[in-house]
């Protein structure tokens, strides 16, 4: 069926049989994207680093899913989309937003709309900041977008649309002031289209592929969130779960068009207090900024079996948060992949890919534990890990407790240590089992104010141990060995094939 027609729609259908069905509109919303300011190939690992890098996940992700389609899900293709895999013109990609929105409404609030198999490249020419799909003001709140896989079914942004009149080009946002219960989005591909869809920056704009609200719980399963300007995900403090999902070159945009003075995030979240994030199973490729973004909140954060590569800032920057829980997590900072992507940083090419964690600690009101269990982190430009406090009132410490830690190939361009307090941070209680550290150009510590034990520590080709402040630790007779933390592999999580490992 098509908008307009008279035909009654699936949704409405039910209702008349005894079920519900809403609609709210709204007038428009001017929205401005926010920014995250940030900032030859790496040696690889020498004896013992290649048995560190992939073995057998201890939590595989098993076969993926058959969709799970809602019977009464509003299709855009009954609504008058067509694939346009070529993105032809800027008129077959406003045939496709139209028929997204009149989906949106016939599905109403709380209601499902489903991406059918091919690629729809949507957009308009109209002027402003508002996202191109608003639930809450001019649409129905609490909607979920479905597909039949995230290989099969894609919504992209159309290259037509001139950013000097249209300079916001987010797909979707679901706006505060709303109650939108429980929201998914599965099994589809969102496509920023990044390479095509330029001089957003430049005209004060940018764009997310998903903004989410205050209010809420939302769930990604099996979604391939890729290319957007600014982060792909911006998850507020609803985001309540991401399951088997690959995101890739996401913030890229924002890095090239600001010559590297600002950059975006695959995810970005606010976990409040009694609130918890879950990311499982899924994989993190390309990202001029980091993975993970924590900026507000005291909520816990829980990444488990991930493979994260290509990170240029790193795999978390930890503003906030009581407790960030990693396990069986593979993250490589610096990848050829990446700088072949992003422009050059003051410092020349081949040193994206900062850090693997940098805690701020300045936007929380409790200390943040890091627990780490099989976690294994390489080729950074910088340190690995770093306690600090620079700016605000928030807590100054980290608490950071493990086990099978390995890092190497760290601070290639710069920074005096791999793992430090700076500022007034500090480690104010390590308890780690395990932990090794080899081929960094600096020295492993420089813990001034910092405690705790490592019960067994093994290092190799740096600059030396440091100094380890008030932490006890217990040289492992064997300072050469190689730890083999149990991560992932790029085949084992995400969605969709992708290109093969460059490990």
């Amino acid at each position: 069926m098509t908008a307009g027609s008279g035909v009654l729609s699936r949704r409405k259908l039910i209702a008349l049989a005894g079920g519900t069905a809403a609609a709210v509109s709204g007038a428009l919303y001017g929205w401005l994207p926010g920014v995250d300011t940030g900032g030859g190939d790496p040696a690889n690992g020498t004896a013992g680093s290649a048995g560190a890098s992939g073995r057998p996940t201890a939590t595989p992700t098993g076969p993926t899913e058959e969709p799970d389609v809602p019977r009464d899900a509003e299709s855009i293709g009954d609504y008058g989309s067509e694939p346009n895999p070529d993105d032809p013109s800027l008129a077959a990609a406003r045939r496709n937003l139209d028929a997204i929105l009149a989906a949106v409404e016939a599905a109403g609030e709380g209601g499902t709309i489903y991406v059918p198999e091919g690629e729809y490249y949507f957009g308009s020419e109209d002027s402003g900041f508002s996202p191109y799909v608003e639930f809450g003001k001019t649409g129905p709140p609490g909607v979920s977008i479905i597909g039949a896989g995230a290989d099969k079914s894609t919504l992209a942004i159309t290259r037509h649309a001139a950013a000097d009149t249209r300079p916001n080009q987010s797909a979707f946002i679901w706006y505060d002031g709303y109650e939108h219960g429980s929201v998914e989005i599965k099994d589809v591909k969102l496509d920023g289209n990044y390479e095509n869809v330029t001089g957003l920056a430049e005209n004060g704009g940018g764009s997310w592929g998903l903004q989410m609200s205050t209010a809420g719980n939302f769930h990604l399963e099996r979604a391939w969130i890729r290319g957007w300007h600014l982060a792909g995900v911006r998850g507020r403090a609803v985001l309540r779960s991401v399951r088997n999902c690959t995101f890739q070159d996401n913030g890229i945009g924002r890095h090239n068009e600001t010559d590297g003075r600002s950059n975006s995030h695959h995810i970005s979240v606010r976990p409040q207090a009694g609130d918890e994030l879950v990311i499982e199973n899924s994989c993190f490729l390309d990202c001029a900024g980091n993975a993970l973004n924590i900026r507000f909140g005291d909520g816990v954060t829980r990444m488990h079996n991930c493979y994260v590569r290509g990170t240029g800032s790193g795999l978390c920057k930890m503003s906030a948060g009581r407790v960030v829980e990693l396990k069986n997590i593979y993250h490589r900072a610096n990848t050829p992949s990446l700088e072949r992507k992003v422009d050059e940083r003051d410092i020349g090419p081949d040193f994206h890919g900062r850090f693997f964690i940098n805690n701020l600690g300045n936007r929380g009101t409790t200390p943040t534990t890091v627990i780490m269990e099989n976690v294994l982190s390489r080729d950074m430009a910088d340190y690995a890990f770093q306690a600090q406090s620079e700016i605000g009132d928030g807590p100054m410490n980290v608490i950071w407790n493990g086990d099978m830690i390995e890092i190497y190939n760290t601070n290639r361009a710069r920074d005096d240590a791999v793992i430090r307090d700076h500022g007034d941070g500090r480690f104010s209680d390590i308890d780690i089992s395990r932990l090794s550290v080899h081929n960094s150009n600096a020295e492993v510590f420089m813990l001034d104010d910092s405690q705790g034990t490592i019960e067994t520590f093994s290092y190799s080709n740096t600059d030396g141990l440091g100094d380890a402040g008030d932490v006890s630790i217990n040289v492992s007779s064997l300072s050469q060995e190689w730890f083999r933390p149990t991560v992932p592999t790029i085949d084992e999580v995400g969605v969709a094939p992708l290109v093969p490992g460059e490990d």
